[in-house]
């Protein structure tokens, strides 16, 4: 415990300008913690992109393997599945 002779320092000692300093300080931080957060926004968005791409290109790879084998009814299952799925997140996203 601090002696009591020992006084804080608080908001009302300090003078205008040395509070005009530490509302820029803080002003600064929020505006890096505003661009941080747009830069993790943006890329969370940008990596489910990416797997959502790479998930529909699998689903064509499945779709071309199974009429190779000989297998259309399960084929357009996979790739109508696919399909309607990205066109439901298309018009969920815009709307």
């Amino acid at each position: 415990m601090p002696p009591p002779t020992e006084l804080k320092q608080t908001f009302f000692d300090l003078t205008p300008e040395q509070f005009g300093a530490l509302v820029v300080d803080k002003a600064l931080a929020l505006a890096e913690l505003a661009k941080t957060k747009t830069v993790l926004q943006a890329r969370y968005a940008l990596t489910g992109m990416i797997g959502s791409i790479l998930c529909l290109l699998s689903c064509v790879g499945a779709y071309v393997y199974l009429v190779m084998e000989h297998h259309s009814t399960e084929a357009y299952v996979v790739l109508g599945g696919a399909v309607l799925t990205l066109i439901t997140r298309i018009l969920s996203a815009r709307l």
